[in-house]
């Protein structure tokens, strides 16, 4: 298997206090969810109502277990499997009619198991601090449109030391990147009737974090349709199912400045939840998503599935 070359002699910090048994597996642990991932309707077009409160709690949990060459899936021999979970608590705060802040507090814990090992680890992630602008908004009877801004930044606020039987983790074992990561999306959202369409274009920049290792620059698009099976006359329950897919690429990791070759990809994924609503205040939802197509540079594993589970309560 193909692994990045830092020059003969010289290997990175943590391949150095890692057993030599797991050295040819580092290569693949690539941390692949993000700090602003989680929270309730952090990324639509709505902003939270002006003056209003919502906290939340968000479990996102993400396996991968299938080892891809470009867009085919190959044999592994080693049996590699990495698991990643999150418990996010999310606090928003509406500061006008089209304006909201938003911090996500990520917890997360990552295990890592092969023939030839295991690692795993836990701490605190790195804080994302959000903030929404709607700049448009026109309303017609039984429907909305919306457009908004929604920018970032992910702060190094997680643990990047993490050790398992007194060696240093790599990277992507690690529950924070120690770095400075801004964000910013467009999205915008259309309702008529119990009907509603999300889109949103998504960029984050990542710059170099601990042990000079920096994640390549991700970019998504976005598309999900919703209806509301349920909608009884304000304050009634209402509930829905929706259905999207969305476009994710990847940019190459850097390492001591440079590029990692198992790194980078390009997906599809297809996507699948409800949402539920017992009263106005009370925000409920959950999500399978499932990738559809992948192309890796060089050999990764890849995502088998992923779950997002949320509760929000507004006041």
């Amino acid at each position: 298997m193909e692994r990045p070359s830092h020059g003969a002699g010289c290997r990175p910090g943590w391949a150095r206090s890692v057993p030599r048994l797991l050295l040819p597996l580092l290569p693949l642990l690539t941390p692949s969810l993000t700090a602003q991932a989680g929270g309730v309707e952090v990324f639509a077009a709505e902003p939270l109502f002006a003056g209003g409160t919502r906290v939340s709690l968000s479990h996102i949990y993400e396996t991968k277990g299938s080892l891809y060459r470009g867009s085919n899936e190959i044999p592994d021999a080693l049996n590699r499997e990495q698991d990643e979970q999150r418990l996010v608590l999310g606090i928003d705060r509406g500061v006008s009619t089209n304006f909201s802040v938003s911090a996500l507090v990520p917890f997360v814990a990552l295990d890592f198991d092969s023939d030839m090992g295991a690692a795993d680890s836990a701490g605190l992630g790195d804080v994302a601090l959000i903030g929404k602008y709607r700049f448009h908004r026109e309303d017609w009877k039984q429907g909305t449109f919306n457009v908004a801004l929604v920018g970032g930044l992910e702060t190094p606020t997680g643990r990047t030391s993490e050790k398992d039987g007194g060696a240093t983790l790599p990277p992507g074992l690690q529950p924070g990147k120690g770095s400075w990561n801004p964000f910013l999306s467009v999205s915008s959202n259309l309702s008529a009737g119990r009907y509603r369409l999300d889109g949103s274009a998504f960029y984050k920049l990542n710059t170099e974090g601990k042990q000079e290792y920096e994640d390549g620059d991700f970019f998504a698009l976005a598309l999900d349709g919703k209806y509301r099976f349920l909608h009884e006359q304000y304050p009634g329950p209402t509930a829905g199912v929706k259905l999207g897919l969305q476009y994710r690429h990847e940019g190459r990791d850097e390492q001591n400045g440079t590029s990692v070759v198992n790194s980078g990809s390009d997906e599809l994924r297809v996507r699948t939840g409800l949402s539920w609503h017992p009263a106005p205040n009370i925000d409920f939802s959950f999500t399978v998503e499932i990738p559809v197509y992948r192309d890796f540079n060089g050999e990764q594993l890849a995502v088998d599935y992923r779950t997002f589970l949320a509760l929000g309560l507004r006041f």
